[in-house]
């Protein structure tokens, strides 16, 4: 067993306030990610339109993707038993005209270890999976649903709002919405959004605790 020591300590309290893939979820949000994509890609990196059912879910994980018609909810609950544990099914749908998502999809989804499913498109049964604590995010809700056909495709590279969007992917979800980044800059992001957070937290101290004008500490 490692010595103790007062090193050893601060080096392990360093390591816990680094931001990473594990403590992205209790320590930065979506506007973080969306911020250093915008300084580091010139993108945003939202997934337009999406939003959680309840404004308390918060998720953060790697992505398995789905493409399905909104007449085709059978695809999603195939999908579900190909996800592995703490993945998020990620759905793209022809349209949000009906939805592809509810309450047993939900239950299933749960029973399976999945963190969440976020649709872009439309989900229902709203209230039930509230009460089931399962994380949905969609564009929308209705009512009305299709059929359980099985015509869509599961862990494929999907196009979204002109982007492409593959399994294994990084998504940020919580009330403001949700962002996708591609595996591949997951590190740079990650040391970005550390960047802009202890920006954030000198300025906010000066902001409280030096009582300067907010102006004048962005220096605009």
């Amino acid at each position: 067993m490692a010595k103790i020591t007062p090193k050893s300590i601060l080096k392990q309290n360093k390591k816990e306030t680094k931001i990473t893939e594990k403590n992205l979820e209790q320590k930065a949000s979506s506007d973080n990610v969306s911020d250093a994509m915008k300084n580091i890609f010139n993108i945003n990196g939202v997934i337009e339109g999406i939003k959680p059912i309840d404004d308390t879910f918060k998720v953060v994980g790697r992505i398995r993707t789905a493409q399905t018609d909104s007449n085709d909810w059978g695809t999603l609950i195939k999908a579900i038993y190909e996800c592995k544990e703490d993945e998020i099914l990620f759905v793209k749908c022809s349209d949000d005209k009906k939805a592809v998502w509810g309450e047993m999809a939900s239950t299933a989804a749960l029973k399976n270890n999945l963190k969440a499913t976020v649709i872009f498109g439309a989900s229902r049964d709203t209230n039930e999976i509230k009460d089931l604590g399962y994380k949905v995010f969609s564009k929308t809700t209705r009512s009305n649903a299709g059929f359980p056909s099985y015509e869509g495709m599961i862990g494929e590279d999907i196009i979204v709002d002109d982007r492409i969007i593959k399994t294994g992917d990084l998504l940020i979800g919580d009330s403001d919405g949700v962002v996708i980044v591609s595996q591949d800059d997951v590190d740079v992001i990650l040391k970005e959004v550390n960047n802009i957070k202890k920006f954030e937290d000198k300025c906010l101290k000066k902001l409280v605790d030096e009582d300067l004008n907010l102006d004048d500490i962005l220096g605009i």
